[in-house]
């Protein structure tokens, strides 16, 4: 008897822990590089237009499932592995699925593998490393009792003389092997696939088919960046997001969680506001979105009550009401919120998307008004003279450390290149393993950094490229965007500013990233940095 008491206690144990378990939110965690990755909607929307289509996919998603996209530029097979995969890893839970697209990045080293001890190289072969690293994404993920899913990397936008897509944009290496298979990604991800019974949707023939049928003069319009044949606007992000959820549902994945009608949504789905001074503001961009709407037009309503305010251009007239058309059954339309506290307290509000006079979706919103009573106005500036030495002025300490890049003196100036003053070719985003950094330290009292400016420009010629992010994480898992892909002009400055009010608490450290590259394999050509001013207020610093 005592047995069988034993036997139904656990019983019941096990089916509460199993009910939780089926209640529980689903998540999909999605790894990759830069054509999946995140983007901040004010930084790069206009001529810089830039989207991922994995930050596209909660558009087609429905019911109690959570996308997390960890994407992230620049990064291969490898090099995601060992700057960010060990966290998220420990993240996953049963049930939890794992979107797996590299591939873009892995080609760095013409098609062969890097040192396997140099856990920065990007570099791997097809049917070596590249494979290597992708059963470590399955057999680990697999471990925690998630699912992982393969997906073949999206096609570049590159044509050749009879209008079919290259074998560099199908990420096939001919040019370099002319054994088709010998440097072929996709074909090694769909042996690997097999091989290990993961189910792979193949977004290289996918984005191939809708790309030829575009032709190359559409699909720059409609679906690829302005600046390059690689990245994506908007809506090519939701265009592929929809290829991928199409054939997911094809394969019975997630049938109950996708949905095919890409809804009227508001991106970003919530809004922090963070801290901001009374008497000051800040401005978020959201995008309004859909896809095949119907009916194919109609008019929508946004509002929000105070201290939030609707603008339709970033320095436009503020509502609290917005009526906003559209035509031809997709929608794509920024709109802005401003954010003005009055008061010294935290805020939360809705941002409400009205269709039909009926509440369609609401994003919290929120922020927080501070004072400036009681605090020391502080100002630092750093240069480049100072190279790798610490400053500390006003409270304030900023310490610079160059990675894979060093300073050197040319024409009087000090300018910053790599370590053999060669650029590689083949580069159209960062480089995760070459960087100068500067980290923001308060040693006493709270900071609240309200204004970052620097300027940056070229030596020696054209093509030199840069991306700078901030952030208050050492391993810059989550960051801010200041510029991305930003191409510097030659022997002239442009100024690049950063408005966000960022509180950093004693002890804690703000960190900024500057990733230079160059779009074609030089030499002789340099990055020059100047003016980098820190502007805040500083609390109990004494």
């Amino acid at each position: 008897m005592r047995y069988c008491k034993l036997f139904i206690s656990s019983l019941l144990l096990f089916s509460l822990f199993l009910g939780g378990t089926l209640s529980a939110q689903i998540k999909i965690l999605t790894i990759g590089d830069s054509t999946m990755a995140n983007y901040d909607e004010d930084k790069n929307s206009g001529e810089k237009e830039m989207r991922g289509w994995g930050q596209m996919l909660p558009l087609f998603l429905e019911g109690n499932i959570q996308s997390v996209n960890t994407a992230k530029n620049g990064r291969s097979s490898k090099s995601f592995y060992y700057e960010f995969w060990q966290n998220l890893r420990n993240s996953l839970k049963p049930g939890d699925y794992v979107f797996i697209q590299f591939g873009h990045n892995d080609e760095k080293a013409n098609g062969l593998d890097t040192d396997p001890n140099d856990e920065t190289g990007r570099g791997t072969a097809a049917w070596g490393q590249y494979q290597g690293y992708l059963k470590r994404y399955i057999d680990e993920s697999r471990e925690r009792g998630a699912i992982p899913i393969l997906f073949t990397p999206i096609v570049r936008r590159l044509f050749d003389e009879n209008n079919q897509i290259t074998g560099q944009g199908l990420h096939s290496l001919t040019e370099l092997a002319p054994d088709d298979s010998t440097m072929n990604y996709p074909m090694a991800m769909r042996s690997l696939a097999l091989d290990l019974s993961v189910p792979l949707v193949d977004m290289t023939l996918l984005t191939q088919k809708m790309v030829l049928e575009y032709g190359a003069e559409k699909s720059k319009e409609i679906i690829y960046a302005n600046n390059d044949n690689t990245h994506l606007k908007a809506m090519g992000g939701i265009l592929y997001a929809r290829l991928a959820v199409e054939d997911l549902m094809r394969q019975g994945i997630l049938t109950d969680y996708l949905t095919l009608s890409s809804d009227i949504n508001i991106k970003p789905s919530e809004g922090d506001f963070g801290s901001q001074f009374l008497g000051k503001s800040t401005v978020k961009m959201f995008t309004l979105q859909g896809l095949n709407l119907n009916p194919k037009s109609g008019t929508i309503k946004l509002s929000v009550e105070s201290p939030f305010e609707l603008l339709t251009t970033k320095k436009g007239n503020t509502q609290k009401e917005l009526s906003i058309s559209y035509t031809d059954g997709n929608l794509s339309n920024p709109i802005f919120v401003k954010f003005s506290p009055n008061k010294v307290q935290k805020y939360k509000g809705e941002l409400i998307l009205l269709v039909d006079d009926k509440v369609h979706q609401k994003i919290e919103i929120k922020g927080e008004g501070i004072s400036i009573r009681g605090a020391k106005r502080v100002q630092t500036d750093w240069s480049v003279i100072r190279r790798d030495t610490t400053l500390i002025k006003d409270n304030i300490e900023i310490r610079a450390e160059t990675v894979g890049l060093k300073f050197i003196e040319h024409n009087n100036e000090v300018l910053l290149t790599t370590l053999d003053n060669k650029w590689p070719v083949g580069d159209i985003d960062l480089d995760a393993s070459r960087y100068l950094e500067l980290a923001i330290t308060a040693p006493k009292g709270t900071l609240y950094l309200d204004s970052l400016s620097f300027e940056m420009g070229a030596v020696g010629g054209k093509y030199m490229t840069f991306t700078a992010l901030a952030s208050t994480d050492r391993s810059f898992s989550e960051s801010e965007d200041i510029a991305v892909m930003d191409d510097l002009p030659n022997e002239k400055f442009k100024t690049y500013t950063f408005n966000k009010v960022l509180k950093i608490p004693q002890g804690d450290t703000f960190y900024i990233r500057f990733y230079p590259w160059c779009k074609m394999e030089a030499s002789d050509k340099y990055i020059n940095l100047k003016n980098v001013r820190f502007k805040g207020l500083l609390f109990d610093y004494n």
